[in-house]
């Protein structure tokens, strides 16, 4: 009778550290789905911030690139008055030049009357 008292007790302490190991298996899963829950709403949460910045860099972008095509377009209006004024400035130098040889020549056969009359 002692064996079989004895085997009950074990069969009793076995099936409270079935039952305890049940509920340390079942609390470790519901902690893993916490710890997993808390996971997944931080990663929502960095996901939703990430979408924020990048709608805001695309705002910004986008303003940059309008920005950037006005100054292009500026700039062009600007080179072209550039080249504009350059060929006008070469048209008067070129005058410019004619007029200095126009004048010595001038002067040259001026000289050369005065001095022809003089003798």
């Amino acid at each position: 009778m002692s064996s079989e008292i004895k085997d009950m007790k074990d069969d009793e302490v076995i099936g409270k550290l079935d039952k305890v190991a049940d509920s340390l298996e079942m609390t470790s899963s519901q902690l893993s789905n916490v710890v997993t829950q808390q996971q997944l709403d931080l990663i929502r949460e960095r996901i939703s911030v990430a979408e924020n910045e990048m709608t805001t860099l695309r705002s910004g972008y986008e303003i940059l690139i309008t920005r950037t095509a006005e100054h292009a377009a500026e700039a062009d209006v600007g080179i072209e008055a550039l080249a504009d004024e350059q060929t006008a400035l070469e048209r008067d130098f070129a005058g410019l030049r004619a007029l200095v040889i126009t004048s010595f020549v001038l002067a040259t056969i001026s000289l050369i009357g005065l001095i022809v009359v003089s003798i």
